[in-house]
């Protein structure tokens, strides 16, 4: 039997709910499995049919449940929102789903306020979706979620909205006294800040401020550090049964070119654009960050830049004592610092351990200040 009849059996057996058939007919072929149909792949159909359990198979079977197609060419997630099926939805938010609202099309909760699907855009809200975030285009104008209920006449829905807008009124001030309290504890090593850079992610819970700090005489570096990460915990860990808050810093070299002339030149701006990137990625991505992870910059890592062959952050704690946590009102808040790497380090890291690559570098005098040219201590 071909692909083609394969798959139109695949259909047939997804529409009349029949999961084990589903199963037997994919088995473990994974290109079956992630197979793109008009409708997008099988788990957006699944999704858009109500079809929870064949839609538990499938992720089970390995499929990609963050995987784009379908009339809009959004997520799984925004067919299930949009459709109704609140069932499918919080299934989807528990495998990690990223709520994408890239587009207007591709947001699930504007698939559910333009199909009047209360509970399910409750559920989106309450799950951390970006409510405030605006499209322009040729029909819309700063349309943000609240603009948009409002357009199609779904009260219920504008009154969801306006109720966390109250919700959150008090919360800049509240937020801003625990920036004040990590900057705080980050200066006494530091020194003061000098300027602070701001923006707003779609898609993520928080909005990230990037702090400056200008070399000293005891301080041969530039440091940036973040405050906003922390603002939301990053998931929960049923293994300490606490929440995990964090804020980030990287240091640079004393000359390095951060003002706004430089924006636009990757050989200077990559280090603030992935401390932003990093910070931003557990609320975006419903992930978790601690000391030892390594993030690379694509599979197989590429350079930040085309004048260093650096290629991955490696999230560590930092070398000054007494700096890696500080205690707020909301809890403990962990400070990690940002080393860049190169791959071949990185491969050392995940064959021997962060601290060996740790030591290996002490012990050629690397510090955890950015030095593009550095020696690659994974090579030796």
């Amino acid at each position: 039997m071909d692909n083609k009849q394969v798959a139109k059996e695949i259909r047939s057996a997804i529409k009349k709910g029949d999961a084990e058939k589903v199963v037997e007919l994919i088995n473990s072929d994974t290109e079956l499995l992630n197979m793109m149909t008009p409708f997008g792949t099988w788990l957006h159909v699944a999704a858009s049919r109500g079809q929870l359990d064949i839609a538990k198979k499938l992720v089970e079977l390995g499929s990609d449940i963050n995987m784009v197609g379908g009339v809009y060419n959004g997520g799984a997630l925004n067919v299930a929102a949009s459709a109704g099926h609140i069932d499918i939805v919080e299934y989807l938010l528990s495998c990690g789903a990223h709520m994408d609202v890239s587009e207007p099309e591709k947001n699930p909760l504007f698939g559910a306020i333009s199909n009047g699907h209360v509970d399910t855009a409750r559920l989106l809200i309450e799950s951390g979706i970006d409510t405030e975030v605006k499209y322009n285009g040729e029909f819309m104008k700063d349309m943000d979620a609240l603009a948009f209920a409002k357009e199609q006449g779904q009260k219920e829905i504008v009154k969801l909205l306006e109720g966390q807008k109250d919700h959150s009124v008090n919360m800049p001030e509240i937020k801003g006294n625990y920036h004040d309290i990590i900057l705080d504890h980050i200066t006494k090593y530091f020194g003061p800040v000098k300027t602070t850079i701001s923006e707003i992610v779609p898609g993520s819970r928080i909005s990230v401020n990037v702090h400056v700090i200008p070399p000293s005489v005891d301080k041969g570096f530039l440091t940036l550090v973040t405050t906003g990460m922390s603002d939301e915990p990053m998931d929960y860990s049923k293994e300490e049964n606490v929440f995990k808050y964090a804020e980030l810093l990287l240091k640079l070299p004393p000359d390095w070119k951060i003002d706004k002339d430089y924006i636009g030149n990757q050989e200077y701006y990559w280090p603030l654009s992935w401390l932003k990137k990093v910070a931003h990625i557990p609320h975006v991505y419903e992930g978790w960050l601690e000391e030892e992870v390594i993030l690379p910059n694509g599979e197989p890592p590429q350079p930040f830049a085309s004048n260093t062959k650096l290629s991955c952050i490696m999230i560590c704690r930092p070398s000054e004592s007494g700096l890696d946590s500080v205690h707020t009102a909301q809890g403990k808040v962990h400070v990690y610092t940002l080393v860049p790497i190169y791959e071949e380090e990185r491969d050392l890291a995940l064959e021997k351990g962060h601290e060996y690559l740790l030591k290996k570098m002490h012990e050629k005098g690397i510090s955890d200040v950015l030095d593009i040219n550095r020696v690659n201590v994974g090579r030796e």
